[in-house]
């Protein structure tokens, strides 16, 4: 395991990059405002809500890993263990979803990725950073 202020900067950042993506949906247009939970034009912006909770989980880390504190063990690796769950399905489904499973991707014949995420690949620079942030939040959580 890391050493603690090392694992806080971490988790600091992990906070930085959901806040982004908390407030990115609120504020953007379509398609920009779909890349962050990757759920399409209606439920882009309700589920922000749930990355805002996944931030607050990570500020919790941080501010955890700061304070040195050992006293909440057990509620600490509650926290880490459904952020990296969490995380974990969100690029597992990203994973899935640029292969191709259902329709066709970058790796399985056929053109779904394109039909179907057409917003997805609107904004690679958007969706970079989700699969980024995603990963630095499983990365911290191990």
């Amino acid at each position: 395991q890391l050493i603690s202020n090392n694992n806080a900067s971490i988790w600091g950042l992990c906070t930085a990059g959901l806040l982004w993506f908390t407030i990115l949906p609120i504020v953007s247009p379509y398609p920009l405002a779909t890349v962050p939970t990757i759920l399409g034009k209606r439920l882009s912006r309700p589920a922000s809500a749930f990355t805002f909770l996944s931030a607050v989980c990570a500020f919790c880390l941080k501010e955890s890993a700061e304070s040195g504190a050992e006293g909440d063990e057990n509620q600490i690796s509650r926290l880490r263990k459904g952020l990296m769950i969490g995380s974990t399905l969100h690029l597992l489904l990203l994973m899935l979803k640029l292969i191709g499973v259902d329709g066709g991707g970058l790796l399985l014949p056929g053109r779904g990725l394109w039909e179907v995420y057409p917003a997805m690949l609107a904004v690679p620079f958007a969706t970079a950073s989700s699969i980024i942030v995603h990963a630095l939040v499983c990365f911290a959580a191990l």
